[in-house]
């Protein structure tokens, strides 16, 4: 029986190298590892070894592995209608998700338009917001501005809004009227100030130079991740986001907060504007939705977003797809929330949050760790070869990398973001205080072995 099981493992390995083509991935030389099954915060490959998901799936399963309330109410609905359009008709579980998260929205955020993830639902947000000003006799106020380090998404849209070069450089040309902007990033300031020192808020005041230089008349959309989170988690200065929206607000510049990542409790709030002051006319929203038992991301639009698509047929919103509103995908997004709900999950990322960050901050020992920062349950840890200097390492070294890997062979799984200069932490959240623990020992340990190795 045990040979057979090895034959199976063996068969899969071939078949992923030989067939399978995953995202963000180098096939050339890559050892196969397949995952089999998870349970809580950890995850087991079909070799037997386990490892504490300190990522959650790509920032995504916040109610942890296996949990059977969400595969018994995917199997309801199942059972019930399993499929149907919503193409100026609904279904049950769609119309109670919707209410339910209009209800958790705060303000006038009354409106949910459903999507099959977080890149569709920035490319639907950007059209939403093109569109409204259309809609309004503003048709030239189709250009949105976006910021360094963003990530939003491999649309064509959210690539055309892609701050890391790496995610960018290979699809141009791309979509025409983006305009960059510098990132509110303290430890690495666009405009070399301090924060709290000789800062005057650069980051937020640029947003005003760019709306004059290119015109209101011409600019109509901010869009960016309330806390950017593949750059590097980057949290903004409290200022940043109640500046940018007085100036959009000003200006009929519709605020877009990508939501993504932070929207249904990461931050310790049940979304992450919330926590920054920001005041946004439309959200994205995925992952922490359904804790990606089934795909799924939303927009949330204000009131006056909403009204500007209603009257005759050439108001109506002209975008969609077939899979908006899967009753299965609903279903598995009501029994998530509830979850979230019944076990105060929001309010244990407000808790024990503060916990992951202390134990990451002891980090900043190490000689090549020059930053942790974050909030809630995710936090971003940056490698740098000159403390003083802040001077990545060159990509050919790979110092991150080398720390997720070693990690990874300890049993703890971060991922490398930033443009390969940082990982992220961002566990479940239903994570033990003893997990978090080997969390930080285990990258204690990995970041030692690496800093041998490299002479440090």
């Amino acid at each position: 029986m045990e040979e057979l099981e090895t034959q199976a493992v063996s068969r899969l390995e071939d078949d992923f190298v030989g067939h399978l083509w995953p995202p963000f991935t180098q096939m050339q030389g890559l050892k196969p590892v397949i995952m089999d099954h998870a349970e809580g915060a950890v995850v087991y490959d079909t070799e037997g070894n386990a490892y504490i998901d300190a990522f959650a799936s790509l920032w995504t399963v916040n109610v942890g592995h296996g949990r059977e309330e969400i595969y018994d109410a995917i199997k309801a609905q199942m059972d019930k209608l399993a499929i149907y359009h919503i193409f100026g008709i609904a279904n049950e579980p769609t119309i109670k998700l919707a209410a339910k998260v209009a209800s958790l929205m705060p303000g006038d955020l009354n409106h949910v338009f459903f999507t099959l993830g977080g890149g569709e639902s920035v490319e639907t947000a950007v059209k939403m917001a093109r569109q409204y000003h259309r809609n309004r006799g503003n048709g030239t106020k189709y250009m949105v501005l976006f910021r360094d380090r963003s990530y939003h998404g491999t649309t064509m849209t959210s690539t055309s809004a892609q701050g890391l070069p790496v995610n960018r450089n290979k699809f141009e040309p791309l979509l025409p009227g983006f305009i960059k902007l510098g990132a509110p990033y303290c430890y690495r300031c666009a405009w070399n100030k301090t924060y709290g020192d000789d800062c005057r808020m650069e980051c937020a005041k640029v947003v005003e130079q760019e709306i004059a230089f290119y015109g209101p008349e011409n600019v109509g959309t901010m869009l960016g991740e309330t806390m950017i989170g593949t750059g590097g988690v980057i949290p903004p200065p409290p200022e940043y986001w109640p500046m940018v929206c007085e100036t959009c607000k000003a200006h009929d510049v519709l605020v877009i907060n990508d939501e993504v990542i932070t929207g249904f409790g990461r931050s310790g709030t049940w979304f992450g504007f919330q926590q920054f002051g920001s005041d946004p006319d439309l959200i994205t929203l995925a992952k922490g939705l359904s804790s990606g038992y089934l795909p799924l991301g939303a927009v949330g639009a204000k009131d006056a977003v909403y009204e500007a698509f209603l009257g005759g047929p050439g108001e109506a919103f002209m975008s969609g797809a077939t899979y908006n509103g899967h009753p299965l995908c609903s279903a598995a997004g009501l029994a998530n929330l509830e979850i979230v709900e019944r076990e105060h999950l929001v309010e244990r990322c407000a808790e024990v949050g503060p916990y992951m960050q202390e134990g990451l901050k002891t980090l900043l020992e190490h000689p090549i760790v020059g930053d942790v920062r974050g909030v809630g349950l995710v936090a971003g840890i940056e490698y740098v070869q000159d403390k003083e200097t802040r001077e990545w390492f060159p990509p050919a070294v790979g110092a991150a990398a080398k720390v997720r890997d070693e990690a990874f062979r300890r049993g703890v799984f971060v991922r490398l973001l930033g443009g390969g200069n940082c990982h992220a932490v961002a566990p479940p959240f239903i994570i033990t205080k003893e997990q978090i623990d080997t969390v930080v020992n285990v990258l204690d340990e990995s970041i030692s072995t690496v800093e041998k190795a490299l002479g440090f």
